[in-house]
């Protein structure tokens, strides 16, 4: 299974799994497990307008534009933007 993630989630993961002593796939397996026990519930996606996305991520303060530029971009590129 491979899976695109943007950069910076990939190193908070990293950097997770190395504080655990686990490997990024035992991150995985380990949220899976967790879904599947616990029942762990995901909402619907809602789409809203893509500069209102970056505007909400700009002000979170937690990402920077370099970031939420790739976010956008990546959104307006999906099934559920392009059409």
């Amino acid at each position: 299974m491979t899976i695109s993630l943007p950069a910076q989630f990939v190193s908070q993961i990293n950097t997770e799994a190395k504080n655990q002593g686990a490997t990024r796939s035992e991150f995985f397996r380990t949220l899976i497990r967790k879904y599947f026990t616990e029942r762990v519930e995901f909402k619907p996606f809602v789409k809203i307008p893509l500069k209102q996305l970056e505007d909400e991520l700009k002000k979170s303060g937690k990402y920077n534009d370099k970031f939420i530029k790739s976010v956008v971009k990546g959104f307006s590129k999906s099934s559920i933007y392009a059409s």
